[in-house]
């Protein structure tokens, strides 16, 4: 298989590349079942840089993703290597040295001239930021709307219209239930 190290590019394409998330290369030997890693994707997956550089074993690989995303993702690597084409695999890590991280590969699988597999490559970029200030956004939003509801629910009381007011009500508890998937169960905090 073809090294992915990492190569030497200019340093606006660099900045460029880091401003995206990308973290790194891969290529995925189908026959072997090995994918090589360039240094900084290995590091968030908490491989060996230097051992995922040669190739890992696919199952190395799965063992540093994170349990519920194993199967969809292996499933989906397999499917890809049949089929051939442009692929694109989000998933979760283990923690490791740089924390659970949310990865997404990029790339595309070849085929030969008589459709077999011949390997796959591309990208491996980290969501985890951008996954972040996305629910922190959303989060935020939910917030403004409780808030516009308690004001809507006030302005409902003094009309003093219990159809109206009944509306509200259930609007309210609609944006509780959206409320409610940002709290955090301290069991689940970090303890430092």
């Amino acid at each position: 298989m073809s090294d992915v190290s990492d190569p030497c590019p200019s340093d606006e394409l660099q900045a460029v590349l880091d401003a995206s998330g990308v973290v790194g290369a891969w290529a995925h030997d189908h026959w072997a079942g090995r994918l090589t890693l360039s240094g900084a994707f290995a590091s968030l997956l908490g491989l060996d840089p230097d051992i995922a550089a040669g190739g890992v074993p696919i199952a190395a690989f799965l063992d540093r993703t994170h349990p519920d995303d194993r199967v969809r993702i292996e499933s989906y690597l397999h499917a890809v290597g049949e089929s051939g084409g442009p692929m694109e695999a989000e998933f979760r890590t283990l923690d490791s040295p740089a924390g659970g991280r949310r990865l997404l590969m990029r790339g595309r699988v070849e085929r030969d001239a008589d459709g077999g597999t011949v390997q796959g490559r591309g990208i491996a970029i980290d969501l985890t930021e951008t996954r972040a200030a996305s629910l922190h956004q959303t989060e935020r939003l939910v917030n403004r709307m409780a808030e516009h509801a308690i004001a809507l629910r006030t302005l409902a009381d003094a009309l003093r219209r219990p159809g109206l007011t009944k509306l509200v009500d259930g609007l309210m508890i609609e944006i509780g239930f959206e409320l409610a998937q940002f709290l955090r169960d301290p069991k689940d905090e970090r303890r430092h």
